[in-house]
């Protein structure tokens, strides 16, 4: 079943800051073509805005630390020089004062190639939005990341989803959902996140080394 426009914004805002945004197949940057750009910033925003972050042993807290001090204060300069180069801080964009590595929830839009929320890899609570005129431009904005783990595709028109998933240069690409393991599928990279798969029949021939042997006909 297509996803509603609500069922979306959860799903994703979920695949953003679960576990304060530090999961490899984590969505970070969203390609919004710009029919739904509008709503989807103000309600991802708005959602953003009511994370309640803290001690993660207690059952109100919803997204605890990242995990080191020196990777905080890494994102939040990658933030920093991001806003400066031209990007929007929608929300967040600050540390949280007092013990421990966390950081706001943050939302960055109007994100383009040459940022670096959207050349590096930003492993915390850090969403980069940016947008593109049409699908056709979109996945040129998503391939011209120099990562290539996994990628999602959220429309109504599955059929341009497929297509658009061949174009697509990256390990994985999900459709109408977020990027997952499983142990039936393979799961890897392309470009700077890496090469061989795991999982599925290929991840076996990771521990294995091939023989040749090869007779020559006299």
């Amino acid at each position: 079943m297509t996803p509603t426009f609500r069922e979306l914004l959860r799903r994703e805002f979920k695949g953003r800051f679960t576990n304060a945004g530090q999961i490899c197949l984590a969505a970070k940057r969203f390609i919004l073509t710009e029919n739904i750009a509008d709503a989807f910033e103000e309600q991802f925003v708005e959602a953003a805005q009511t994370i309640k972050v803290g001690d993660p042993t207690n059952e109100a807290t919803q997204m605890g630390p990242v995990a080191r001090t020196d990777l905080r204060d890494t994102l939040h300069k990658q933030v920093q020089d991001s806003v400066s180069a031209g990007a929007v801080l929608l929300c967040g964009g600050k540390p949280v004062p007092g013990k421990g590595a966390f950081y706001t929830p943050t939302v960055l839009s109007q994100v383009k190639p040459g940022m670096r929320a959207f050349d590096e890899e930003t492993f915390g609570p850090v969403a980069a939005i940016m947008r593109a005129p049409d699908a056709g431009a979109a996945v040129k904005a998503a391939n011209a990341s120099e990562f290539g783990l996994s990628g999602n595709i959220w429309t109504r028109n599955v059929e341009l989803a497929r297509r658009m998933a061949r174009e697509m240069y990256t390990g994985g690409v999900f459709i109408n959902g977020v990027s997952a393991s499983d142990p039936r599928v393979p799961v890897g990279g392309v470009k700077k996140s890496g090469y061989g798969r795991e999982l599925s029949s290929f991840g076996p021939h990771a521990f294995v080394n091939a023989q040749t042997v090869w007779i020559q006909n006299s």
